[in-house]
């Protein structure tokens, strides 16, 4: 049998109540809510006026947290295998001349290479600390990378030579060929013409109680290691690496520095630095001796969302150091007079430098840039909007309003 048409009728007169039971607006309970006056309008005044602040407080608060940039780190394990290292630094030595300064560099793989300075460049500075702008002082201190003169002569290496250096024509150049070989160098800046009279084009010979600032960057192994400015002539000898130096001279090689940047790989916007203008100073009272600064490294790949841009691939480190004395005053120790002799001669085994020794973490770090999603802006928008409201009618229930 067929269903009376009425059913159909009923039904959706069913709909359309339920639908009419949803208008908030015809709703007589939340229509008295704006129509009906307040018992207390100067009170309810207050009221809305203190949430209207606050509602406008909050929302400036969501668009800042919306225009700022958002940083997250992520850690993963580092699987980069065979890579090298970038090493930029920018280091000032205001008591150590040019010729004392030299840049070595060893890892843990074995590879050692003295006078790690061929992307280096070495200023000479002032007693004063100012840089000497003449072209000699650039010039002539630029590790391996010496502009020769077309018409200057080959300078002898003094039976030095290899296949690879015929001509030694200026002090720095000399004494690396004498490090190659593993011979001493301790006359050598004394007689050597090279040294003396500052042969290769420079008219103003070192003087002592220049400074020296040393800048540039090194490739290196992505292993653990070291680079460091140290005491003396450095050299591989029957596959280690050592420093040939006289005792007497470690008292007067004052190591204090200034770090001005420092860096490994390629930095991006905001990377911290923390050795960045770092100063350590030697005065009379503690005399010279060994800096030793150790870094933890931590492979980082920085991201920014909010450009098209390929990751960086870098490193970021932090650090600590510890600092050795040359000089050891046994006149503390009253009670054991045999400690002495030992005290007074441990200082040639200590070797006066600045030594920066880094560790590669195992883990790589994932740094990405972004901003917040317009969406998420716009529910917390309304969830600030929505909570004010809500609250507003609780205290205005408590109040009596």
């Amino acid at each position: 049998a067929a269903e009376p048409p009425g059913g159909f009728v009923a039904s959706r007169k069913t709909l359309a109540t339920a639908v009419k039971a949803l208008d908030v607006y015809s709703n007589a309970k939340v229509a008295s809510e704006f129509t009906e006056t307040p018992q207390n309008s100067e009170r309810s005044r207050h009221v809305t006026f203190a949430a209207g602040a606050l509602m406008a407080l909050l929302f400036v608060s969501e668009l800042a947290r919306f225009v700022a940039v958002e940083e997250t780190d992520h850690v993963v394990v580092d699987t980069t295998l065979g890579q090298r290292l970038n090493i930029t630094l920018n280091v000032t030595f205001p008591a150590l001349t040019c010729s004392e300064v030299h840049l070595d560099a060893m890892d843990v793989a074995g590879d050692y290479h003295p006078y790690m300075e061929h992307h280096i460049t070495k200023r000479r500075l002032s007693r004063a600390g100012v840089p000497l702008d003449s072209h000699d002082a650039v010039l002539i201190e630029r590790a391996n990378v010496v502009e020769k003169p077309a018409t200057s002569d080959c300078g002898s290496c003094f039976g030095a030579e290899t296949d690879a250096v015929k001509c030694c024509d200026t002090c720095d150049e000399l004494v690396r060929a004498y490090g190659a070989r593993g011979w001493s160098t301790a006359e050598l800046r004394a007689s050597a013409p090279q040294c003396v009279s500052g042969r290769g084009g420079s008219s103003t010979p070192i003087e002592k109680g220049e400074g020296c600032n040393l800048a540039g960057w090194l490739e290196v192994n992505k292993v653990g290691g070291n680079f460091h400015v140290a005491l003396g002539e450095s050299t591989v000898r029957d596959g280690r690496f050592i420093h040939q130096f006289n005792p007497t001279d470690a008292p007067r090689f004052n190591v204090s520095h200034t770090v001005h940047a420092l860096s490994f790989g390629t930095p991006y916007p905001g990377m911290p630095a923390p050795l960045a203008g770092v100063t350590r100073i030697c005065d009379e009272k503690t005399g010279t001796g060994l800096y030793q600064y150790f870094i933890k490294l931590v492979p980082t790949v920085y991201k920014d969302e909010r450009k098209r841009v390929k990751p960086i691939s870098t490193t970021r480190y932090s650090y600590t150091h510890r600092f050795r004395p040359l000089r050891l005053d046994a006149a503390h120790d009253d009670h054991a007079d045999h400690h002495a002799h030992a005290h007074a001669h441990s200082s040639t085994a200590l070797l006066p430098g600045v030594f920066f020794v880094y560790d590669l973490s195992a883990f790589m770090v994932e740094v990405t840039r972004h901003r917040p999603a317009l969406s998420h802006f716009l529910v917390r928008v309304c969830a600030v909007v929505g909570g004010v409201f809500t609250l507003l009618t609780a205290v205005s229930k408590l109040l009596g309003i």
